[in-house]
């Protein structure tokens, strides 16, 4: 059974992510597209790309034929891509739909497939349903007509986009030095692109093709970057950027190797967009997003929006509104004047930005934000399906960890609000087979306390 979660449909390679099932989704793509838009939306074309993983270029072509096969032109990228760059061209290219095999962050031994709207979002989840109803039920297009498949270069314009986006004249005037670990994924050599004619020094690391990606699944987060830190540790670099394999997540960590979470990365680049660009609009974070957004907006009499996981919530507000920053924890971040979807390797370069606005370093950076903002500490732990004790459900308490509970969120996983302002979220993932219990305090003392207590009710 196919079944799309959070970002569209994942599988293991050989079980679910299979040549058949590609193809029954591309089918379900082709008569969905021909029952919701016109014929001229529709010969505008679909944008198909994919990422390093085993295979993923077979399956992108396979995906591209059958599409072709059922009347919808196609464009097909002549590389491997980040889903940022698909997402950038499919609205550039003003293409009806956009399409990348890839798996993200997940696994070495999944691949997916992640579907695009014409604003280069992800598709939402009623849509989704639509593709899973026609696979479950496929209808015959009639007359089937074989379309053209052309072979398009999309990471120039990407790279373009990029320079576009950054305020070139002041990183000219830093000389930072930068290491990045590609984690084998796409991103590979693009940042050093980005801001060739500057004078930061970068180095990248982990750029080699391997389908295995070291051994390592591709998120950035602090247990999959000892590489990165060992680095960093020798005292060379001033800053670290990590990106996951589809290039639409973002990792860091500080001279010394400390880790700066995804939390703490969304916070700094919303600073910098209203403190050092000056910009304003409405900000839009997930359930699991740290409430030190939350002290921001309030401070800067921001909007705020929370909406469930999966970023396709936030590109759903940002298509609708003036959003300023949209932002997940799993470090997904999108930004004003740019596109509804998020751009790891741009985040990393704001990162960059903000270094040279401050003219300071990024832990100095990060003390004076805690000093303003206050101090948050987030931990996450993820329970595979099999170590689960219990499935029943999780009770509503009135006090956790010796604070009053003050607000339970039910409408992704169960919330816990505490009066400290701490949480304590516990909810399955839409993206593997595992729970994940997410917590955020004052002192990382309590926020495993709360990870354990949350553990403890599984």
């Amino acid at each position: 059974m196919i079944k799309f979660g959070t970002d569209g449909f994942r599988g293991v390679i050989a079980e679910d992510f299979t040549f058949k099932n590609v193809e029954l989704i591309a089918r379900a793509l082709a008569v969905y597209l021909s029952e919701n838009f016109t014929k001229k939306e529709i010969t505008a074309g679909v944008l198909v790309g994919y990422d390093r993983r085993f295979a993923s270029d077979k399956f992108a072509k396979h995906f591209a034929r059958t599409l072709s096969q059922n009347n919808i032109p196609v464009f097909l990228t002549h590389m491997c891509v980040p889903t940022p760059a698909i997402s950038w061209a499919v609205r550039k290219m003003r293409l009806v739909s956009g399409v990348i095999i890839t798996a993200s962050h997940n696994p070495p031994i999944f691949n997916g497939v992640k579907i695009k709207n014409r604003f280069g979002a992800s598709v939402t989840g009623e849509v989704t349903s639509q593709i899973e109803r026609l696979i479950s039920r496929p209808k015959k297009i009639t007359r089937p007509r074989i379309a053209k498949i052309k072979t398009v270069n999309v990471t120039a314009d990407y790279i373009k986009a990029l320079r576009g986006y950054l305020d070139l004249k002041i990183l000219r005037k830093s000389r930072f030095k930068i290491i990045v670990d590609a984690m084998h994924g796409v991103t590979a050599g693009i940042t050093e692109q980005a801001i060739k004619d500057t004078p930061f020094k970068i180095t990248t690391i982990n750029v080699g093709h391997d389908p295995f990606f070291g051994g390592i699944n591709p998120e950035p987060i602090e247990k999959n970057l000892t590489a990165l830190k060992r680095e960093l540790q020798t005292g060379r670099y001033d800053l670290g950027l990590a990106f996951d394999g589809d290039g639409d997540r973002i990792g860091a960590m500080c001279p010394n190797g400390e880790f700066i979470n995804s939390h703490q990365a969304i916070c700094l680049i919303l600073l910098h967009l209203i403190e050092n660009r000056c910009w304003r609009g409405k900000v839009v974070k997930t359930i699991n997003t740290t409430n030190q957004v939350d002290k921001i907006t309030k401070y800067y009499e921001l909007p705020l929006e929370v909406v469930p996981v999966g970023f396709k919530n936030i590109a759903a507000q940002m298509i609708k509104n003036d959003v300023l920053l949209g932002g997940e924890e799993s470090g997904g971040i999108g930004f004003k004047n740019y596109m509804p979807e998020r751009d790891g390797i741009l985040s990393g370069l704001l990162l960059l930005e903000l270094m040279a606005c401050r003219k300071m370093s990024i832990a100095a950076i990060i003390k004076d934000m805690e000093k303003r903002f206050g101090c948050f500490r987030y931990m996450r732990r993820d329970l595979g399906v099999k170590k689960i004790k219990s499935a029943k459900p999780i009770k509503n308490f009135k006090q956790i960890c010796g604070e009053k509970v003050v607000k339970i969120e039910d409408y992704d996983g169960k919330k816990f609000n505490l009066e400290d302002d701490s949480w304590l979220l516990i909810r399955a993932s839409g993206t593997e087979p595992i729970v994940r219990i997410y917590a955020e305090a004052h002192t990382l003392t309590q926020t495993r306390r709360l990870i354990r207590f949350g553990a403890g009710l599984l």
